[in-house]
């Protein structure tokens, strides 16, 4: 780890690779905005990539592109990144771009009219699509009145009212090098990049850290249903879950993987196997600063929805009721490290990785204590986890579709009698 005039650079080297990967990661995202900019995280990502100081918007593209890379950005609720993935040779060259667009926006007021029609159709698009739409319903319920509950992208009321100067301001407040992690991985010359990246970022007197509350605990049966004249009904199960920061990260990562997080899990197993409901039917982990998730999700006719349910109840219950079997766990944890051996052992893998833990947790765990963390994780860990999370007692449920007027009634009437 390096301080780079107040930013953090990490350097992971990578052996007889031919490609490298390079981002900066601004350790903010939608959760720190103001109310009546929600989306300006969001926004302001869009604009980054509408040219700066040094490089216009086609040019930016041309010089990645047309170089064979490729060039991307994402927002969530607590990071905000720009990336690329390019050949070893234009390691100075991206880091140029990326520092210029991130520094140096120009984020013009043309730009900004045309960038909200994109980002308003950006929002529909997620609105049309029923599983992002029952997941966003989800969060909602979760965090009832907290931003982690809003959607990153923001809704049309706030997006249309966000100006140049709102972006503006967001920009210059947030993206400062004390709230910047960078991140290089592959088989290049650290040193020309991080002489570079001196010239480019200037050091601020002042860099203050930005908080958010944390949100109040969840408490009752929370549910909403969407009406929409679709084909298939959408339903989404959450409940909260450890942060980030948890003791009990790893733990719950496997349990996931137990019970929704691949083909061989309980949930595929019973809804698509044994009793086929349904195409698709998962489960995720989300996990936050000071604050967590796990919600399952499942697409199917509606003349399925409350077997379905029914079935992913008696699961839950059953994983916190009984002890997982030795196959099972032993299957969870070599996928665990299977899926994380193969994302760690390319450079745009262990890219992300580093950023993404040091924003995190202020620490970088090698390979070999996380797969020795997984490797430890017990029966009594997955059977206390478990019963931790779902406390039936406390659920969110969300369901969209085409379904009849009484749903979310019968919905609450089978969430009650478990």
């Amino acid at each position: 780890m390096i301080d780079i005039n107040g930013a953090q650079f990490i350097f992971s080297p990578f052996k007889n690779t031919q490609t490298a990967s390079f981002g900066i990661f601004i350790k903010n995202g939608a959760r720190f905005e103001e109310k009546k900019i929600k989306g300006a995280a969001h926004f302001l990502e869009h604009l980054i990539f509408k040219g700066s100081k040094k490089y216009s918007c086609k040019k930016i593209k041309q010089e990645i592109e047309g170089r064979g890379g490729s060039l991307n950005g994402f927002t969530s609720q607590e990071i905000t990144g720009y990336y690329a993935h390019f050949l070893n040779k234009n390691a100075a060259l991206v880091a140029d771009i990326i520092s210029d667009m991130v520094i140096n926006p120009l984020i013009k007021e043309k730009d900004v009219e045309k960038e909200r029609k994109v980002v308003l159709e950006e929002i529909k698009m997620y609105n049309d699509l029923p599983a992002a739409r029952s997941s966003a319903l989800v969060d909602k319920l979760l965090w009832p009145g907290h931003a982690l509950g809003d959607e990153i992208a923001g809704s049309f009321e706030s997006v249309k009212k966000i100006s140049r100067r709102d972006l503006h301001g967001f920009q210059q407040e947030f993206y400062t090098p004390g709230q910047m992690v960078i991140s290089l991985s592959g088989d290049v010359l650290a040193q020309k990049v991080m002489k570079l990246l001196a010239m480019r970022i200037k050091k601020y007197n002042t860099d203050k850290a930005f908080v958010s509350r944390a949100p109040y605990p969840l408490n009752g049966l929370w549910t909403i249903i969407e009406k929409k004249p679709i084909e298939q009904t959408h339903l989404g199960i959450g409940f909260r879950g450890p942060s980030y920061l948890s003791k009990e990260r790893i733990a719950v990562e496997v349990m996931n993987i137990i019970l929704g997080g691949n083909m061989s899990s309980r949930l595929f197993e019973q809804l698509r196997e044994n009793h086929p409901v349904c195409y698709d039917v998962s489960s995720e982990v989300k996990k936050y600063r000071d604050t967590g998730a796990l919600v399952i999700h499942v697409g199917l006719d509606k003349a399925h929805l409350l077997t379905a349910l029914s079935g992913i109840l008696k699961e839950l219950r059953k994983i916190s009721t009984f002890k997982v079997s030795g196959p099972e766990l032993s299957r969870a944890k070599d996928f665990f490290i299977g899926q994380l051996t193969m994302a760690l052992e390319r450079p745009q893998g262990f890219m992300f990785y580093a950023a993404e833990s040091f924003i995190q947790s202020k620490k970088i765990e090698s390979f070999e204590s996380l797969k020795k963390q997984i490797e430890s994780v017990t029966f009594d860990d997955i059977l206390n986890c478990a019963r931790k999370i779902f406390d039936l007692k406390n659920i969110c449920v969300a369901c969209v579709g085409d379904v009849e007027e009484a749903c979310e009634e019968k919905i609450r009437a089978i969430c009650s009698k478990v």
